[in-house]
């Protein structure tokens, strides 16, 4: 890569300092502290909105170890049926895809016959096959897959680690994986920790701890240490934070040289990075912006370095027809190298002040977490004695609260839902299902649980529980509260009544009680409120004794005054919306 900057182009303007950067930002927001517009990680540290080339003699010498920035579009097929994921693997390549993974269910699928079936028509050669899954034992599978005729050209690999029995076996793993040497038989798995909830750094720090416990045990079988290297698959998770998930691979494989020194090794081969999006924050409601998350994970992974990138579908089946769900997927992939030719710049961030500190922060941070889980011993001791799943608990409760206040918003799960269509209605009890099933650091199942418990009793019921809004005052500030309050309870599956700018009259009161809303919500934009709700509330109560009284904003310093009147709680900005909505089906009648 090339970087120039002609002088013709600059020199009419002068350098901007950082600090000189600073002080005019400080200036332009006034009473807004600063630190509003500074991103406090999850990992810790804290990252401003701008950095300039004072900071480039900090930059970190990140390898460059492949010559093109061209990645491998690799489909899951998941399979109970050789024909089936047969049929399923010919289709995914009129959708370019350039590898297969084979999430097996079974062992009994990987016979010799069975494989058969599999690769049938398939010229093997031309395209990566991955393993996953319900495996048998590593040896096993070799055997029996060097029994299908060209499969020793093949590459890919093994996407789990293989259950350690003794160095013997592990030694014969080496020997049968010599008739097939592009296929890696090692894989490192991060994502059952990303599911649960763990950080970016994190997530470097125990690929790290993989790479090392499988060097400490492939070198204790008497393997070499280049050819354990050339044999690993390190799997990462891609979430939606674009700048951190294309930052992570690059700190990755900064950290992964250093680590490979230590052990020896030549330098000539590193781990292959694969990349799988995240289904962390994939929505069941609302499955067309899960296309924009794909869309905005795929990107990042690309620009990250990755070889290897599996996008998930965007829907489970239950909302959108799944051969067209299979398209619109598969077009991800498509647009982002044919139309965005993302493939002709390899590691487009370099030079980016912005992302080369955010890289070096990672670094700095999962190389700590690293050596914590190399003084337990190594990440298989640090995961049976709790210490990765402690650390992890601690970020997740960090993530969850962002989630549940809303200071980390979810486009059609925490803010802004969509309402449900036809399909989704049909397929209520199964998406509820679905969601029951999700992990526990999963980002999205306890809103559309919520949402999908008010639609059930809704539909059951034959009725939805309301709510009306009351806007009085300010126009401005009241329609902002009012706007708050619609978006707050659409989240958990509530109807709308109505909302309007109402007066302290008689007709008021009858037109927000007129279609008989379970709750009526107070959007009071004046500088004392307490008076007006205290009085609109009293005179709701004395009509109707059942409907439930909310006030928009924080609760007042007189707040004990507005709750003796009737007010049942205030809802704003940092309150848990979850915990509260959940309240609010409890007094509605939602079972």
């Amino acid at each position: 890569m090339t970087h120039s900057r002609p002088d013709s182009l600059f020199n009419e303007f002068p350098a901007v300092s950082r600090e000189d950067w600073k002080k005019k930002a400080i200036a332009e927001l006034k009473e807004t502290p600063y630190d509003n517009i500074v991103w406090h990680t999850p990992d810790g540290f804290n990252l401003e909105p701008w950095y300039s080339h004072e900071e480039k003699q900090q930059h970190l010498d990140i390898p460059h170890y492949k010559p093109v920035n061209s990645w491998k579009n690799c489909h899951q097929i998941i399979v109970d049926d050789p024909e089936g994921a047969n049929k399923a693997a010919l289709k995914s390549f009129e959708l370019d895809a350039a590898a297969i993974e084979f999430q097996i269910t079974d062992p009994s699928l990987c016979s010799p016959e069975n494989l058969s079936k599999i690769f049938a028509g398939i010229k093997i050669s031309a395209v990566a096959i991955y393993f996953s899954g319900n495996l048998p034992p590593a040896e096993v599978l070799l055997k029996n897959l060097l029994t299908i005729p060209g499969f020793t050209g093949t590459s890919g690999g093994l996407l789990s680690i293989v259950p350690a029995v003794s160095s013997r076996e592990d030694a014969e793993l080496f020997t049968c994986g010599k008739a097939i040497p592009e296929f890696r038989l090692l894989g490192i798995d991060t994502l059952p920790y990303h599911e649960k909830g763990s950080t970016a750094a994190q997530e470097i720090a125990f690929a790290l701890a993989g790479v090392s416990d499988c060097l400490d045990r492939y070198l204790e079988a008497g393997i070499p240490a280049d050819l354990i290297v050339s044999n690993l698959n390190i799997i990462l998770a891609v979430g939606s934070s674009h700048f951190t998930e294309l930052a992570k691979p690059r700190a990755l494989r900064y950290l992964l040289g250093h680590l490979l020194k230590a052990y020896g090794t030549s330098g000539e081969s590193l781990p292959a990075l694969f990349a799988r999006t995240s289904e962390r924050n994939r929505s069941l409601l609302d499955p067309y912006t899960n296309v924009l998350r794909l869309t905005t994970e795929a990107v990042s992974a690309i620009l990250g370095g990755y070889d290897t990138l599996q996008i998930g579908a965007f829907d489970t089946g239950l909302s959108v027809n799944p051969d067209v769900a299979a398209r619109i997927t598969g077009n991800i992939h498509l647009i982002l190298k044919e139309e965005a030719s993302l493939d002709r710049v390899v590691d487009p961030a370099h030079g980016s002040h912005y992302i080369e500190t955010l890289t070096k922060n990672l670094v700095e941070s999962a190389w700590n977490i690293f050596k914590e889980i190399e003084a337990q011993g190594g990440l298989a001791k640090a995961t049976d004695n709790g210490f990765m799943q402690s650390i992890i608990s601690e970020s997740e409760a960090k993530r969850r609260k962002t989630l549940d206040n809303r200071k980390k918003t979810l486009i059609g799960v925490n803010r802004y839902p969509w309402p449900l269509v036809a399909e989704q209605e049909e397929n209520i009890e199964a998406l509820t299902r679905a969601a029951e099933k999700l992990p526990e650091g999963n980002e999205i199942a306890g809103y559309e649980l919520l949402r999908l418990k008010t639609l059930s009793y809704s539909i059951n019921a034959g009725r939805t529980p309301s709510v009306f809004i009351w806007m009085l005052g300010d126009p401005a500030m009241s329609f902002r509260q009012a706007a708050f309050a619609e978006d707050f309870f659409k989240c958990g599956g509530f109807e709308i009544a109505g909302r309007a700018a109402l007066s302290l009259e008689e007709s008021s009161y009858n037109s927000a009680l007129q279609a008989k809303p379970d709750i009526i919500v107070l959007c009071i934009a004046e500088k004392d409120p307490v008076p007006t709700a205290e009085t609109i509330t009293s005179t709701l109560r004395s009509l109707d004794a059942g409907t439930i009284m909310i006030m928009a904003g924080k609760p007042p310093k007189e707040h004990q005054q507005l709750l003796n009147a009737g007010i049942d709680s205030f809802i704003y900005t940092g309150v848990n919306v979850l915990e509260m909505l959940k309240s609010y089906q409890h007094k509605t009648g939602v079972k």
